[in-house]
């Protein structure tokens, strides 16, 4: 008896512990507080308690502040920051306006995004299904208006239905006042269990959580969280990772706490107590104890509810943690259990290999971030025009799988990919810029193409790569021939890998000339192939795959190494004295800023002077343009090479890009040369490129010149260089050197 009486003093003591801790000496600051488990628990009556609370009390012992905490709705808190009322708001996701409103920690204490409940039996699978619906949100909550702009773009207008914090809004879907509901996920992970709320696939606006100050006050409470939690977060071992796996986490070997065994030892002892006592003692016993049976049901509730949160987390291994699809193994189950459910039937299944087209340009142009945000749009706009029971998941970087079941026939996968091409046509937003996005999609079927998941997979993949090769944004169905063609490129490309360390490339040169006067100024440089077995092979066969493998890099640093040794051997003989080299180069080359290097290393091992090189850019430069393509083209410029953009007209260019850029000359494609002056639109197309190359000081060059009809009209329209049939064809570097011997081409003049 002697210690249930003294565990009951005990309690009672570290109570009135927290209490006095709570408001202990030092420096005030009054820290506001709304009901946001498990981030922030304010029941009435109780401190506060939560992640983001046992982050204060970490700092304000070391810091010396004097808490105080000021519970209300979080909107009126809001309005509380806004006149100066507290101090910090404990928990609030950041956006840029309501950085314009207040200041924010620099280190956030969580990442979470919004996700969608429903009431049992409602349906509501995307985000089109909530057109029409009754949707609880919390008043002035972040994700509250990401829903609303998001349903206004989706055509998917609801009538919401506002509450004062998440846990009303899982009440209201409960009790009937609301069909779906939005919450963040760490509060989901902790509380969404309810038999009678049903978890969507609808996640969007992942935010960030930080802790915010007002506006015009002093900077120093937030900047020691700052410090004080980037040291927590730098340490795995700390009292904020402590504190996540408390609140986040139920341990096995934590399943019940220590103290509920004494907790039901001193209710027992209260019992014997209360029928040795009389009077009004046993009236005093009987409420104590019924107090600590409450305590108890309310332990034993938390911890099936941590139980089935653990669950939830232990799921988490099964979905993207950037889209919040299902991730490979997530996808690779339920094509599993797919496949299985349909043994024995006539049942057919879809299986769709997604690839988003030219991902690479944006992750180089505008940042791994601006990436990331693309996929996640993707995600959710792919998600939108699915069927119910379709599955889509993230099977890794920029590629997505769709398992489409319950289809009839062929045309049933038809419509789905049409769907999901559609569904990307429309510009997406990446803050201030618009991006266009579109992808390749391969359809293999089951059983008509194959029954395993292996071989499922693998050719939708293969069809999504022939897809591809046609120039992406359409779909294709598998067929066996396709993986002939696979294979051959396969083939292809380790016969090109050999091909470089046996030696068996080799330069063709073409002559540039002056146009007014016929003289030759300079060599076009034109790699060969010289195959034991298919004898001579041009570019157009083999430059793709390399393009596709990489190996373009060494192939373009042997042209180049290759080229300038053929022109300084040329000029020790007095053959090519004032000639320059033209060298094509690939937008891969760029890459690590390594394409300056090669041609340094070039230009030292060959001896050959900077300004006799010539290095051809195509127009996608314009596509990858970033800080270090930029600093590469001004260091070649400032080393002395000269710089042209190659087949200029056929790809994507900016006049900002080419006012800024140092570039020397144009040099107009040979598809446009090819019809003038019998075409008139083409005629117009070069009369416009000469006339800007002029306003912009730039030279022209003019390639693919067959007729003395187009020379003479790119002659008399002020087009001062030109290359093709006409004057000479491509020359092996020997039989080349008549032609250097002569003053002029004699087609020529």
């Amino acid at each position: 008896m002697v210690n249930h009486i003294f565990l009951r003093v005990w309690l009672l003591w570290l109570l009135s512990f927290a209490s006095a801790w709570a408001t202990q000496g030092g420096t005030p600051i009054r820290i506001g507080v709304f009901d946001n488990p498990p981030i922030v628990t304010a029941a009435p009556g109780k401190l506060p308690e939560g992640i983001a609370i046992d982050m204060i009390h970490w700092v304000a012992e070391r810091e010396g502040w004097k808490v105080t905490y000021v519970a209300d709705s979080f909107d009126n808190l809001l309005s509380r920051l806004d006149k100066g009322d507290i101090d910090l708001l404990a928990v609030t996701a950041y956006s840029d306006d309501r950085a314009k409103r207040f200041q924010f920690s620099k280190e956030s204490l969580l990442s979470n995004w919004g996700m969608v409940f429903r009431r049992a039996g409602v349906h509501v699978e995307s985000l089109p299904d909530l057109k029409g619906k009754r949707v609880a949100l919390m008043r002035g909550g972040t994700h509250t208006q990401a829903l609303i702009e998001l349903s206004r773009q989706f055509d998917a207008p609801f009538t919401p239905v506002y509450v004062g914090n998440f846990p009303q809004v899982l009440a209201a879907i409960a009790e009937g006042r609301a069909d779906a509901g939005a919450v963040n996920r760490v509060f989901a992970a902790v509380h969404a269990h309810q038999a009678d709320v049903v978890a969507t696939s609808i996640v969007f606006n992942p935010i960030f959580v930080h802790y915010a100050a007002p506006k015009h006050a002093n900077p120093a409470f937030l900047q020691a969280l700052d410090r004080d939690l980037a040291a927590l977060k730098a340490d795995p071992r700390s009292a904020y990772y402590d504190s996540l796996r408390r609140w986040l986490e139920v341990s096995s070997t934590e399943r019940y706490p220590q103290w509920l065994p004494w907790a039901a030892a001193a209710a027992a002892g209260l019992f014997v107590l209360a029928l040795a006592i009389a009077g009004f003692l046993r009236y005093q016993v009987r409420r104590q104890t019924g107090e600590l049976q409450r305590r108890a049901d309310r332990l034993q509730s938390e911890i099936r509810q941590r139980e089935q949160a653990q669950q939830h987390l232990n799921q988490l291994a099964y979905f993207d943690g950037l889209t919040q699809l299902p991730n490979r193994e997530g996808f690779r189950t339920a094509l599993e259990q797919a496949l299985s459910a349909m043994q024995g039937t006539n049942e057919r299944l879809a299986l769709l290999f997604i690839d988003i087209d030219r991902l690479k340009n944006i992750n180089d142009g505008l940042g791994h971030g601006a990436g990331d945000l693309l996929l996640q749009q993707v995600a959710l706009r792919l998600q939108s025009v699915l069927r119910a029971h379709d599955h889509l998941s993230r099977f890794g970087g920029d590629e997505f799988v769709v398992i489409v079941s319950e289809i009839d026939q062929t045309s049933d996968a038809e419509l789905v990919a049409t769907r999901l091409l559609n569904s990307l046509a429309l510009p997406i937003d990446i803050g201030s810029t618009q991006i266009y996005s579109s992808a390749s999609v391969g359809i293999a079927l089951y059983p008509d193409d194959a029954t395993s998941v292996e071989a499922l997979l693998k050719h939708a993949d293969t069809a999504m790569y022939q897809a591809k090769e046609q120039g992406g944004n359409r779909f294709l169905f598998y067929h066996a021939q396709q993986t002939a063609r696979v294979v051959e490129r396969l083939t292809l490309d380790t016969r090109l890998r050999q091909a470089l360390e046996r030696d068996e490339f080799l330069l063709h040169y073409q002559p540039i000339m002056e146009l007014e006067s016929g003289r030759i100024v300079g060599l076009e440089a034109l790699l060969r192939w010289n195959d034991p077995d298919q004898g001579l092979v041009l570019p157009g066969a083999f430059i793709s795959a390399a393009e596709d493998t990489g190996l373009i890099v060494q192939l373009g640093e042997w042209v180049l190494e290759a080229g300038c040794a053929q022109l300084h051997a040329w000029q020790k003989h007095g053959r090519a004295d004032g000639l320059t080299l033209a060298v094509n180069v690939s937008t891969r080359q760029f890459e690590g800023g390594r394409l300056v290097k090669s041609v340094a290393q070039a230009l030292a091992r060959t001896g050959l002077a900077a300004e006799c090189l010539e290095l051809e850019i195509t127009e996608n430069v314009m596509l990858i343009m970033n800080d270090e393509v930029r600093s590469s083209l001004d260091k070649l410029r400032g080393m002395g090479v000269r710089l042209s953009l190659d087949d200029f007209g056929t790809g994507y260019s900016s006049l900002s890009y080419l006012k800024q850029l140092p570039f020397h000359a144009l040099k107009i494609d040979q598809s446009f040369v090819r019809r003038i002056p019998g075409q008139s639109g083409d005629t117009q197309i070069v009369t416009t490129i000469l006339a800007l190359a002029k306003g912009l000081e730039m030279q022209v060059i003019a390639e693919g010149i067959e007729t003395r009809e187009q020379y003479d009209f790119l002659r008399d329209r002020g087009c001062e260089f030109g290359q093709g049939y006409l004057m000479s064809r491509p020359q092996p570097a020997d039989r080349l050197v008549d032609l250097l011997d002569r003053p002029t081409c004699p087609r020529s003049v």
